[in-house]
């Protein structure tokens, strides 16, 4: 029998978001948390699952407009993130 050695821990790293995406991506971010800052740390909270009708206020808010490869992209993230089945 041996001494085993503790494993080396690593910071788990998920795949980057491809800069096609980027500015959806964005969209999604500011659609869904609210984020507060202080001088030492940023703090993210989710709001409720979002609607279409958060789409269509943020469209008319910001005057961004939305492709439908869009808002179909920004809804499933939601799904996934929100762990519903959307479709």
């Amino acid at each position: 029998m041996g001494i085993i050695k503790a494993t080396e821990r690593r910071e788990e790293q998920g795949p980057e978001c491809p800069l096609i995406f980027a500015g959806t991506f964005a969209k999604y971010r500011d659609l869904k948390f609210i984020q507060r800052e202080t001088d030492d740390s940023i703090t993210v909270y989710p709001r409720d699952m979002l609607t279409w009708q958060d789409l269509a206020a943020y469209r008319d808010v910001t005057r961004q407009q939305f492709t439908m490869l869009e808002t179909e992209l920004i809804m499933g993230l939601d799904a996934i993130f929100e762990g519903r089945h959307d479709g």
